[in-house]
């Protein structure tokens, strides 16, 4: 974790430091890390206190541009630095969103009083309270959340989506083409924030996705089955950070594994949404049984039906990666009405020949000579 890395040289700061103090107990290598995400060409050769200065020098110029690439979460988070003068408390933030602000130029993670904090320089606070302000920053910002949004949830329930699906499937609920290179950054810059989703040769995948090509082989196997369509309202609700769905049997396991196992509500709900997770990846009823054996003792065969009743449930309801983001249940309704039964009236045989009716005792078309 990147305030880990920099405990030694951070839990001793009593007060605020200016950038360039801030930068300079930084390694050259989160220099770099820096300088790339800035988009910063042509300085690599220098050496650390030049670099420092250069760093210095642009960060300030360059800040409507980093914040331009934000969403609400990381705007509302400036927001609260500058109502603190500088610095917040990191007791609310997850460990992803640490790693990820020494790379910003404009915020720090360090320790204060043995608490981990995230700071701003104190020069950098008045141009930032402006910034945060600006109407065309904060419909930027606007639109940067709906893409993370409907991104994040399109993975969660597809899985994994090819490089040339994505911006199809996004474009749908919001308009991506004219702003393609800003949609591309914005979306990169959430995958390093975040990290709830990451590209590779397949595509864009969920971070549970282990193997995407499975994915998509099994997807690839039903032609005829598209991805299901979504809302835009429940995209956005899918895609707010550490969302879970919540099908029907969800409730069900979750009460019987406090109620029949003495299981505490926390770690009963790890194991309902870890099995939900498992369901996604594509496990068998045997699978997820054996599953959580690992995790309870059966006292008799009704109680592992008991079991398994619920879970065929939740399996039943819960949105799969190889169905595209169906549920069994749905596919079984569609294909039952697919198969809709044939209508009480007789059908007419028609004759490839002379393409009439052929009638009670017509000669039968089958070229037989009997009658029909």
């Amino acid at each position: 974790m990147a305030g880990n890395k920099d405990n030694h040289q951070t839990n001793k700061i009593t007060g605020m430091a200016s950038l360039k103090e801030r930068l300079s107990g930084l390694r050259v290598a989160d220099l770099q890390e820096i300088r790339k995400k800035l988009g910063i060409k042509n300085i690599s050769s220098l050496k650390k206190a030049e670099f420092i200065q250069y760093l210095s020098e642009a960060i300030p110029f360059l800040l409507s541009n980093i914040i331009s690439q934000f969403d609400e979460r990381r705007l509302s988070l400036i927001k609260d630095i500058i109502a603190n003068k500088g610095v917040i408390s990191a007791k609310n933030l997850e460990i992803e969103e640490m790693e990820y602000f020494d790379k910003t130029g404009l915020m720090f993670t360090g320790f204060r009083d043995g608490a981990q904090i995230v700071m701003i320089p104190l020069e950098l606070l008045p141009s930032l309270e402006e910034i945060v302000q600006d109407k065309t920053i904060l419909s930027d910002v606007k639109r940067n959340t709906e893409w993370i949004k409907i991104t994040r949830g399109l993975l969660y329930y597809y899985g994994t989506v090819p490089h040339d699906k994505l911006v199809d499937l996004v474009e749908k609920y919001a308009p991506i083409r004219s702003d393609y290179s800003a949609f591309n950054y914005v979306i990169f810059d959430a995958m390093e924030y975040y990290q709830e989703f990451y590209i590779d040769k397949y595509g864009y995948s969920y971070w549970e996705v282990m193997d995407p090509l499975v994915i998509l082989e099994e997807q690839a196997s039903r032609k005829n089955l598209d991805y299901y369509p979504f809302t835009k309202k429940q995209l956005l609700e899918a895609g707010e950070m550490n969302y879970v769905e919540r099908p029907k049997g969800y409730s069900q396991l979750l009460s019987l594994l406090m109620r029949e196992y003495r299981m505490q509500k926390q770690e009963a709900t790890e194991l309902v949404e870890t099995s939900v997770i498992h369901v996604k990846l594509g496990y068998q009823p045997c699978q997820l049984l054996q599953y959580i054996q690992t995790k309870l003792i059966f006292e008799s065969l009704d109680a592992v039906q008991k079991l398994m009743d619920v879970l065929v449930l939740l399996m039943n309801n819960t949105r799969e990666w190889y169905l595209k983001g169906y549920t069994s249940e749905e596919l079984a309704a569609r294909e039952k009405k697919a198969l809709l039964p044939l209508p009480e009236k007789k059908g007419e045989v028609i004759s490839l020949q002379t393409r009439q009716k052929v009638g009670r005792n017509d000669p039968c078309p089958c070229g037989s000579g009997k009658k029909f």
